[in-house]
């Protein structure tokens, strides 16, 4: 194999361990932030402030991120988003009121934005149709290997560091692993320059947000997409109430949460095989209603076992639920508005972790904190029903 050749297959690695770094600052960082936010004297009213800016910020940039890929300038945007990814945290680290440290969350979710939207859009634009799915999976792969390993990462650090510093301590160290994707962003580059299209060119092939979510499968794609991103974000925020209702340590919902994570690095481990016996379809809309009794049932049981199981089996589903939708949303357009699709189910995400968990919370008031997971489960549930009719009906 030639230099060139061996250069040309590097990028995707290179695109993967990107993803992985970038993923794992982001985990181990917003965790870091809540606690620097409290040590700034911030309330819960703040954290949530917090919270909100770092998923409304992409929410409104999201589309306008997507038609610069459109225009031939990935690589560009993944730099920036890459420096995005370093500088807020240091940023963090040094920052002297909440003020400044609003600036640094909102910039590190407007770096995820464009490293995530880059990352994605890279994919349809180098490889054939037949192989998205797969490459997909091992993108998200990279997504949950570095959620994976964040946290813990930046706890530890945390830890080790006794006194008033241990927060800003980790924040410098997190600073650090980020600055590792520079290394990754140049593998990237191996793949070489996309052509740039004009700005007048590509308003001649754009179509409105409008037309796009017309699509025959765009909004079922979405909705499947939000599902799942609201079901986890759920889980991870009331699992410990449930389990300190239920008498389980720490240390066992931790457990419990890492099954998740852990069965959804199998299921995108093996989406590529998944794909080559069942329709993308077929999958993913079994996917999602399975993952919705499995969420429902968490508040039924309290044995640790039978939790274990019904987390692993929701994880599994997890992970194929987000390759599936992207890949299915890629299919839907035209080259020339392949990232706008895929930012707009982005937006979409975004949307589903500020709008579904604040409506959620609001009803734990009256009705107990089960019927977060009843909420949570009947949506993905009905995920799957409309990527059912959407499979088998003409709309």
């Amino acid at each position: 194999m030639s230099a060139a050749a061996s250069a040309n297959r590097a990028w995707f690695p290179g695109l993967v361990l990107h993803t992985i770094i970038a993923q794992a600052t982001y985990n181990g960082v917003r965790v870091l932030i809540s606690y620097r936010t409290l040590e700034l004297g911030g309330s819960g009213f703040v954290l949530g402030l917090m919270t909100a800016c770092y998923s409304l910020v992409p929410l409104f940039l999201a589309l306008f991120i997507g038609r610069l890929v459109d225009r031939g300038y990935a690589t560009a945007v993944l730099w920036i988003g890459t420096a995005l990814s370093i500088l807020p945290v240091a940023l963090a680290a040094i920052a002297p009121n909440l003020a400044v440290l609003l600036v640094a969350t909102m910039s590190l979710g407007l770096g995820q934005l464009l490293t995530t939207v880059a990352s994605q859009a890279l994919i349809p634009q180098s490889f054939p149709a037949s192989q998205m799915t797969a490459k997909f999976g091992h993108l998200t792969l990279g997504v949950s290997i570095g959620q994976t390993i964040g946290l813990p990462m930046a706890g530890m650090v945390a830890d080790a560091t006794s006194g008033n510093t241990a927060i800003t301590n980790a924040l410098w160290f997190m600073t650090a692993v980020s600055a590792l994707t520079l290394i990754a962003a140049v593998i990237v580059m191996l793949r070489g320059r996309t052509p740039h299209v004009s700005r007048a060119e590509a308003a001649e092939g754009a179509q409105t947000p409008w037309t796009l979510l017309a699509l025959r499968g765009m909004k079922p794609a979405i909705f499947s997409s939000m599902a799942t991103l609201a079901a986890v974000d759920l889980m991870t925020a009331y699992l410990p109430l449930i389990g300190e209702q239920n008498g389980l340590s720490v240390t066992t919902v931790t457990w419990l949460l890492t099954l998740r994570t852990l069965a959804s690095v199998v299921s995108r481990l093996f989406i590529g095989s998944l794909t080559a016996r069942w329709r993308n379809l077929s999958l993913l809309w079994t996917a999602s209603a399975v993952a919705g009794v499995s969420v429902v049932l968490i508040p039924v049981f309290s044995q640790p076992w039978v939790l274990g199981v019904l987390l692993t089996v929701a994880g599994f589903c997890f992970g194929l639920t987000q390759p599936l939708t992207m890949s299915w949303v890629s299919a839907l357009a035209d080259p020339a508005n392949r990232a706008a699709v895929l930012s707009i189910r982005l937006a979409g995400n975004r949307l589903s972790q500020v709008a579904i968990p604040s409506a959620a919370s609001a009803l734990t008031i009256v009705a107990g904190s089960g019927i977060v997971f009843t909420i949570a489960g009947a949506l993905l549930v009905l995920a799957g029903g409309v990527t059912w009719r959407n499979e088998h009906e003409r709309w």
